[in-house]
């Protein structure tokens, strides 16, 4: 019996060295010396479930997510894009699958170029107001010396400039509570309308604020006689008589200021609306770097589709390529 055991077991054992080895290995586990446990080896999904997962492992694994995904750009959103190209082009075997990630990296940079070309246009469109701002306040710094250059009456078309003329005018008219201040006074008038000499005047066919002024400022110095032989207005009726001619001068000023505003709002719109064009040397460089990625997306997108019909066995076109070279003759 004894005997019969033993060629048993011998044969036994000798069969389980013969019997392939598929998913086992023959070395013990770690539960103790002898131990006749077997460990199963790694053999990858096996489920059509688990091997749908891990076919796409390169989504999240390989080089390209790596590679293409900039700094401040969602690395979700690029593997959300790779994970549709897959499905929508189910690649198999390596070339298949590295042609899809190259196209999604191609359309991954063609969306960052739309997004520069956004900021182009938004960078043009929405500093409109700002830029001519800054640029009324440049032009209001550099401004000629104003009493021999007409004064700053003449400048009103910049916003700087008209309100430089309103603030003066409040000034003067500040100061005209009491009386007239013929060396303060005419210094307003003087940054407002430029100098006013005497040989000045037959020169001035256009009458302004300044005359008004010196014209009521001589008669309010006239003596008493004078203004009762020839009817001349009293010093405050003078003073108030200048005061009706300032007012209507600021009035004049406000009503040009919100002409100006309304008209400049219209021009404002109109070149946000054609700054949604890009223009100038980053466009050009944006539309050549679009219509380079397009190009070879449409490339790459034919060589997925002949590899992919060579591998089901189905017609493949034959290669058209078209180079064309421009001449200077």
């Amino acid at each position: 019996m004894a005997e019969i055991a033993g060629e048993n077991l011998g044969s036994s054992e000798s069969a389980a060295s013969q019997a392939p080895k598929i998913g086992l290995s023959s070395v013990p586990t770690a539960s103790g010396p002898g131990s006749t446990s077997l460990v199963r080896k790694a053999t990858g999904p096996r489920t059509p479930q688990g091997k749908e997962r891990s076919k796409h492992n390169a989504i999240t694994h390989g080089t390209f997510s790596k590679a293409v995904v900039l700094k401040g750009e969602s690395q979700n959103d690029f593997d959300a894009l790779l994970r549709a190209l897959y499905q929508d082009r189910q690649p198999e075997g390596a070339l298949e699958e590295i042609l899809v990630n190259k196209l999604a990296v191609l359309w991954w940079r063609l969306r960052r170029v739309w997004t520069a070309e956004g900021a182009e246009i938004r960078a043009g469109a929405e500093f409109i107001q700002w830029d001519a701002n800054e640029r009324g306040r440049q032009d209001a710094a550099t401004l000629p010396q104003l009493d021999c250059n007409g004064g700053l009456i003449r400048w009103i078309a910049n916003p700087e400039a008209l309100q430089g003329c309103l603030s003066l005018l409040e000034d003067l008219k500040e100061s005209l509570g009491e009386g007239f201040d013929p060396e303060f006074d005419k210094a307003i008038l003087t940054k407002l309308y430029g100098s006013y000499a005497e040989w000045d005047r037959e020169k001035n066919w256009q009458k302004t604020l300044f005359d008004s002024y010196l014209v009521w400022l001589s008669t309010s110095l006239c003596s008493e006689e004078e203004r009762k032989e020839k009817g001349y207005a009293s010093p405050q009726k003078c003073k108030e008589n200048f005061l009706e001619d300032l007012n209507e001068e600021i009035q004049r000023l406000e009503r040009y200021r919100k002409e100006h505003a309304k008209i400049w709002a219209s021009k404002l719109e109109l070149e946000s609306l054609r700054r949604t064009v890009p223009e100038g040397p980053q466009a050009d460089r944006l539309f050549r770097y679009e219509a380079a990625l397009s190009r070879e997306i449409d490339r790459t997108l034919n060589q997925l589709e002949r590899t992919q019909r060579m591998r089901l066995g189905q017609p493949v076109p034959p290669p058209i390529n078209l180079n064309i070279t421009a001449s200077k003759e």
